[in-house]
């Protein structure tokens, strides 16, 4: 309501402006009707259009300046990095954010196969450094699984696989952590269907989607301490921190 009131305010506000300009220029070209002198005429009849034009094209641009004020307002709020059409576009720029990955990478996922052949070396690498890796994914008894491969139209035990391969994953990396408990994995057999990667400051999100592979689906990207990361940050905590949720294999 508050948002919808402000966009009335700016647009009236506008809207009065120009239309105060163009009752002057319109007075001044009525003024010139009855001015006898020419010089005096003439200023008149140049300052009315001048001021008639003006006020149109103010108008026209104030319209597009308010909007796209708005929208920039809506964007640094939530700290909007980008929006990928899919999941493949977005993991060029997890690829940017990760090279300077220290101290945090949560995850919600499936089981991410492609991420740990892409970026196993560099994660024992940052895992004996330090990094801190926390991962919530479906049971792999879950009936959920078994509907995703149908979604994904996988082959059946697919997805049970990779998930089973990531906690494998979890367990060698625990054995070169300097602290092994900085490195979890945590499973859940409900939703939500949203897959989360967070990269220290960075956030990237996206749903999963039916008969769509997850890396074809739309995706968006967050940075924090704006809204927007925060926010996601923040349910993050809530699931990983609630037993009725998530528990460890």
């Amino acid at each position: 309501m508050k948002n919808k009131l402000n966009k009335i305010l700016e647009q009236t506000n506008a809207t009065l402006i120009n239309g105060l300009i163009c009752c002057i220029g319109v007075i001044c070209l009525f003024a010139a009707l009855f001015t006898q002198n020419q010089d005096g005429r003439n200023i008149l009849l140049s300052i009315g259009c001048s001021l008639i034009a003006s006020s149109v094209v103010s108008y026209l641009t104030s319209k597009y300046l308010v909007r796209m004020n708005r929208i920039k307002n809506i964007v640094e709020h939530w700290g909007l990095e980008a929006i990928y059409e899919t999941r493949q576009k977005m993991n060029q720029s997890t690829d940017v954010a990760f090279e300077s990955l220290e101290n945090h990478l949560d995850i919600i996922a499936w089981g991410l196969k492609s991420f740990r052949d892409a970026k196993d070396r560099v994660i024992r690498e940052k895992v004996k450094r330090g990094l801190k890796i926390r991962f919530v994914t479906h049971h792999p008894d879950s009936e959920n699984v078994k509907q995703r491969e149908i979604d994904e139209r996988e082959a059946p035990g697919q997805i049970k696989q990779t998930i089973l391969h990531l906690q494998k994953w979890i367990e060698d990396l625990q054995k070169i952590a300097p602290k092994p408990e900085n490195i979890q994995v945590k499973y859940y057999d409900s939703l939500p269907e949203d897959f989360y990667f967070r990269v220290d400051d960075h956030v990237f999100i996206g749903p999963y989607l039916y008969g769509i592979s997850s890396q074809q689906t739309i995706s968006y990207e967050f940075k924090a301490p704006a809204h927007g990361a925060m926010y996601y940050m923040n349910y993050f905590e809530r699931l990983w921190n609630d037993p009725d949720f998530c528990i460890k294999p």
